[in-house]
């Protein structure tokens, strides 16, 4: 069985490499990227074929996170093999219409959240082939005492907006290998998912933190009430922040207290989002404290903050908001979800690649969600503590960070 650890290792090499080909619209490189991983996976999941038929254990296939499929899915896996190993795949396509259920992709959703924390944390819908959500803000009441008349509901119908996604599509290729349609309907389900949660989590998050809202999700980023330029948002102007005192933090929080229409909601957690080199050069420095006992405390805030890395943001460049407010759809059923053949892309001649299309899109609920930071000049934590003695003599020592010293009078 290939070792978990190198193959977590290879996801986050496919990550990184993925990103930088669609950032340079790099097709081959795209291409390049699903290939050796699609390589690593198919390895896995033969070995771990061959290791059930020798052991005949069922719960090797549950460790490995192959599943049992329901009647729908195994007729839909059945189908695309018998599909993607004919003659003329794509013309058996077509004629098969065979559309990815609905619960293969909550799966993939739950295996997004899973690996990807910040995904988890915000409000993630599968839409279940609906191209538009009806959501509520918050920001207003949702119910009203006393005679309810047209003006009441019309102030009631303010806090209900919608959102159409069938413009927005997440396109991922599947190299399927000929090895993989002979292994069986539950290996070729793992298979897809995995290529799926990776090809979607990568191109989503980063939507979902800076997408310009053309043909593309509207990131946190952005300034709901700016000026709209040929479908793009602009960027929302950056708060500096040189240290994370009580006050100073406490002041952005503040912000997002505001539902920006005279009404306000309470906060009880707020996340920080950042670039990884970022927490470990800003944000750990500017949040650690070194006890009196010798030992360092992470993740001092002054106010309750969960920290989430992304690749998506650049360094200097964080966000400092409520999550939940954030939402992103994924449309898996109907018309979206479908597998077609591709002309335009080969590796291997024992592979054949394919491009599955899904609806999605995502948006911040309100334009006060969310602040942009900017932590280029974070400066690292220092503890001002002072020690009255005997003879009203003080010693004054600052921890933190990196540096120390001692003062005396």
């Amino acid at each position: 069985m290939k070792n978990k650890d190198i193959l977590a290792e290879q996801k986050k090499t496919f990550a990184a490499n993925f990103q930088k080909a669609v950032d340079k619209k790099d097709v081959d490189g795209v291409m390049q990227c699903f290939e050796e991983y699609s390589n690593s996976l198919q390895s896995m999941l033969i070995e771990t074929a061959q290791e059930y038929a020798q052991t005949n254990d069922s719960a090797i296939l549950s460790a490995r996170g192959i599943r049992q499929l329901t009647e729908e899915e195994k007729a839909y896996y059945d189908g695309l093999a018998k599909a993607l190993s004919s003659a003329n795949p794509k013309q058996a396509l077509t004629d098969a219409a065979l559309t990815i259920p609905t619960t293969v992709i909550d799966t993939v959703m739950e295996d997004i959240t899973r690996e990807h924390p910040l995904l988890n944390a915000i409000d993630f819908q599968n839409t279940s082939g609906a191209l538009k959500w009806i959501y509520a803000d918050g920001s207003m009441p949702l119910a009203a005492w006393g005679a309810l008349n047209s003006e009441i509901t019309k102030e009631i119908t303010k806090a209900f907006h919608s959102v159409d996604f069938s413009a927005c599509k997440l396109s991922a290729f599947i190299p399927v290998p000929k090895d993989m349609l002979k292994l069986g309907a539950q290996y070729l389900d793992s298979y897809i998912r995995a290529l799926l949660a990776e090809a979607i989590a990568c191109e989503l998050e980063k939507g979902i933190v800076k997408g310009t809202g053309k043909n593309e999700p509207i990131g946190m980023l952005k300034d709901l009430n700016g000026s709209v330029v040929q479908g793009v948002y602009p960027d929302k102007t950056a708060v500096k922040m040189t240290s994370f005192a009580v006050d100073k933090y406490c002041e952005i929080v503040a912000k997002l207290a505001d539902n920006g229409d005279g009404t306000y909601r309470t906060i009880n957690e707020v996340a920080l989002i950042c670039n990884p080199k970022d927490y470990l050069l800003k944000i750990c420095p500017a949040t650690t404290v070194l006890a009196t006992n010798g030992t360092y405390i992470n993740g001092v805030f002054p106010f309750p903050t969960a920290v989430y890395q992304t690749e998506a943001l650049s360094e200097g460049e964080a966000i400092i908001g409520l999550p939940k407010k954030y939402l992103a759809c994924i449309a898996g059923g109907n018309k979206s979800g479908d597998i077609t053949y591709s002309d335009d892309a080969q590796f291997l001649e024992d592979n054949r690649v394919y491009v599955t299309k899904l609806h999605g899109t995502g948006r911040p609920k309100d334009n006060t969600a969310f602040v942009k930071l900017d932590i280029s000049k974070l400066e690292a934590l220092k503890l001002r503590v002072t020690v009255e003695q005997e003879g009203g003599s003080t010693t004054t020592s600052t921890t933190g960070g990196t540096d120390s010293g001692k003062t005396g009078s």
